[in-house]
């Protein structure tokens, strides 16, 4: 089995400025914004962020969680603990856009031939897409998928097990999941850092 994904991912500084770019001062960006977010931390797919709706978010013991129908999956039958600044961004997008049928999409198109209808994975993907090229990061290997590589990576490199991080993949094999744990080894190595301290301090 390969070690190498086709996709690159965002570090958490690039993360951080991806959404810093996104101004959230309309309707639009709010929502580009929150799904970004959401994205980033939760790890869904773009099918899945589609397939999303109100109603999904509920709470859970102290929690909240949203309930996601995974790829081949027929009910939304795994949750994802939501992040509280995730929470606010989706809270502040949903309450501008006016939204409280738990049916309708979490994420409403904007576009004047379809407005309020449920957004498509390409769509999704071509927002995803353009907020990394607006924080100046344009690489064919940067797509909507590199998300989700985000979320596992960034899961691992602070602190979550292999076995948590499967959970927030909903990957069924694990081995899937130790794919980003081989890549993170050699990412910790610290030797050039070391190298450039020496050369420039």
């Amino acid at each position: 089995m390969s070690h190498e994904h086709k996709k690159d991912y965002l570090t958490s500084q690039q993360a951080k400025k991806v959404l810093e770019t996104i101004p959230q001062d309309t309707l639009k960006v709010k929502r580009d914004y929150a799904m970004l977010a959401l994205m980033l931390t939760m790890g869904l797919r773009t099918i899945e962020v589609s397939r999303a709706n109100v109603g999904d978010i509920r709470t859970q013991g102290d929690a909240v969680v949203l309930y996601v129908q995974g790829k081949g999956h027929v009910d939304k039958d795994a949750l994802v603990r939501m992040p509280n600044h995730v929470e606010t961004a989706v809270r502040t997008y949903l309450k501008a856009r006016k939204a409280s049928d738990p049916q309708s999409p979490l994420f409403a198109s904007t576009s004047h031939q379809n407005a309020g209808q449920r957004m498509t994975t390409r769509s999704i993907s071509g927002i995803v897409k353009s907020s990394f090229i607006a924080a100046g990061y344009d690489s064919p290997r940067l797509t909507a998928h590199s998300t989700r590589h985000t979320s596992a990576t960034l899961s691992l490199l602070n602190g979550a097990t292999l076995q948590e991080t499967q959970q927030l993949l909903r990957h069924v094999n694990l081995q899937t999941t130790e794919i980003y744990a081989h890549n993170l080894n050699a990412i910790k190595n610290q030797s050039s850092q070391k190298i450039d301290d020496a050369i420039f301090n």
